[in-house]
């Protein structure tokens, strides 16, 4: 059940204005989790042309209807999907399908505009293209007035479609791919459009990135969210947000101090994009909503930007998460990460003093380069960390839990990996069991891990092309992944499972996220070599191009 604010607060009447569904194509509660999505239908709605409203993949044989007025997706002119993972592509096909919506972009002659957002189509959007009409490839706060343009001068969905090219980061979806006989994109062709087409982002927020829109059921379960920055500079090799959201942009304090005038005495808030911030300003803007009896809750913490000042802000978390991704010091070099085991124990000690009573330590298995070396350090890390906990709360009379999460490497595009291979289902599944089998004997810690058959799915869509449309269309009549594989007209090896050679042409660079080429290319090479390379200075150089 939604909350009563949440139904009724940002509500309005269809009366002359354009009607727009906003989907996310998972369940309520990871939408709702999702802050870019709750930003994009705050601002929609702000403005008095539009009204926009919730839909989301129901659960069963719950029908599909708006979260508003449960209306039905089709009595939408606009269907606005945002996408976060690449997985989620199969969800809007459900999607359509439930709302009795061909999928088949050229089935459909009369009906809603289905455009795309978010950053799993930043990521790769080729897939995705024969069902969709376009693709937004952009932040929505630098495109917001001009999409109002396009929507209030079409009156046709064609027209739409054509008024929408005038929206800069735009990509119509009726672009051409060309392939040689090999299988190897030669390269790509738009009508009415230049390739690639750039990614629009936000420089300057005239207001915080907030949202207070507060519900019951997410992860954040009745939390106001707040965007401290956008981006992460830290250049982690395997991270497509920390490269597709550059430069990194950590917003201003005063910016930031605006939205605790609008939260509350005695909220719960969580402040999102930690990862690149000053701790300064964390702590100026802790102490503000501490003076207002705020409880505090953050996503992800770097183990190298902990302090004792920090750390003291936890004193009312329970869970606190860091990720250390490898085990050994090697492996951390090749992916960039930055850490050192000094810096992740001491982490561990000081949230071990601050009182919390849960750590989550996130790790990858089938990096590049990774050895078996490399497993074993892992474990033996585990077993440090438990090991540092303990000296400090076996005295108090409890132990820290540990829940180590160990995610299959899945080689994203726009990162420096984008040119190396997927390991496999059969190499993961004995790497992961073995991992499993010595994490056991360590006491209070419980483990967890990706299924390798979902990471070579998620793989395959991150790097594949139009071809996958078959099997993207099989998946979401739910046909099993194993029948719906034979639909495909190409070996799913030749897309995931080989080394890429440098001058190839990708399905992606239809985009240009304004991450260069050579640059990714020369962090690839740096990984090889297992050297490390330092963050962002944003502004002050140009590596990456991005600034």
């Amino acid at each position: 059940m939604r909350s009563r604010s949440e139904k009724g607060s940002i509500h309005k009447r269809w009366r002359g204005r354009i009607p727009v569904a906003l989907v996310f194509p998972n369940l309520y509660h990871v939408g709702m989790s999702n802050l870019g999505f709750r930003l994009v239908y705050h601002l929609l709605n702000r403005v008095d042309e539009i009204v926009c409203e919730r839909f989301f993949l129901p659960e069963g044989d719950t029908p599909l209807r708006s979260v508003e007025s449960n209306r039905p997706l089709v009595d939408f002119p606009v269907v606005l999907f945002s996408i976060s993972f690449e997985t989620d592509f199969i969800n809007v096909l459900k999607i359509l399908l439930k709302a009795g919506i061909s999928p088949w972009r050229k089935e459909r002659v009369k009906g809603p505009v289905i455009l795309a957002g978010g950053v799993g189509v930043w990521l790769n959007p080729d897939s995705l293209s024969p069902f969709v009409d376009g693709f937004l490839v952009a932040e929505i706060e630098p495109i917001l007035k001009p999409l109002l343009e396009a929507l209030k001068e079409a009156h046709t969905p064609q027209g739409l479609t054509e008024a929408l090219k005038g929206v800069p980061g735009f990509l119509h979806a009726d672009y051409q791919v060309f392939f040689n006989a090999e299988g190897y994109i030669e390269g790509f062709r738009a009508l009415g459009q230049n390739l690639p087409v750039k990614k629009v982002w936000a420089r300057h927020l005239e207001e915080p990135p907030f949202s207070d829109l507060i519900t019951p059921e997410t992860t954040f379960t009745d939390t106001y969210l707040l965007e401290v920055g956008r981006g992460c500079g830290r250049g982690c090799r395997f991270c497509a947000a920390g490269m597709l959201y550059r430069p990194p942009r950590p917003w201003s304090l005063d910016t930031l101090l605006k939205a605790l005038e609008r939260i509350p005495q005695g909220s719960k808030v969580g402040l999102i994009g930690l990862e690149f911030a000053d701790q300064h300003k964390i702590e100026a803007l802790a102490a503000e909503l501490w003076a207002k009896d705020c409880e505090l809750t953050f996503s992800s913490l770097r183990a190298d930007s902990l302090t004792p000042g920090f750390v003291r802000l936890l004193t009312r978390q329970r869970t606190a998460t860091i990720a250390p991704e490898a085990g050994s010091q090697r492996l951390r070099q090749v992916i960039n990460k930055g850490l050192e085991e000094k810096d992740i124990l001491e982490a561990t000690r000081l949230l071990a003093e601050a009182g919390v009573h849960t750590i989550k330590l996130y790790f990858m298995v089938g990096l590049p380069t990774e050895t078996e070396e490399d497993l074993q350090a892992l474990v033996a890390l585990v077993k440090k960390i438990r090991h540092t906990a303990d000296k400090v709360t076996r005295p108090r009379g409890y132990m820290v839990g540990l829940r180590i999460s160990v995610a299959c490497f899945v080689p994203k595009p726009w990162t420096p990996f984008q040119w190396a291979p997927f390991l496999g289902v059969k190499d993961l599944k004995q790497r992961l069991k073995w991992i499993r089998h010595k994490i056991g004997r360590v006491p209070n810690t419980v483990f967890t891990a990706d299924l390798p058959k979902w990471a070579f799915l998620q793989a395959l869509i991150a790097r594949g092309d139009r071809r996958l449309a078959p099997l993207l269309y099989m998946l979401a009549k739910e046909v099993p992944f194993s029948q719906a594989l034979k639909t495909l007209s190409i070996n799913p090896d030749f897309l995931i499972a080989r080394m890429r050679d440098k001058e190839e042409v990708f399905a992606w660079e239809v985009i240009d996220p304004g991450v260069k080429r050579t640059f990714l290319w020369k962090e690839w090479q740096k990984a090889l070599r297992g050297k490390p390379s330092p963050p962002c200075l944003p502004g002050k150089c140009r590596r990456c191009g991005a600034c």
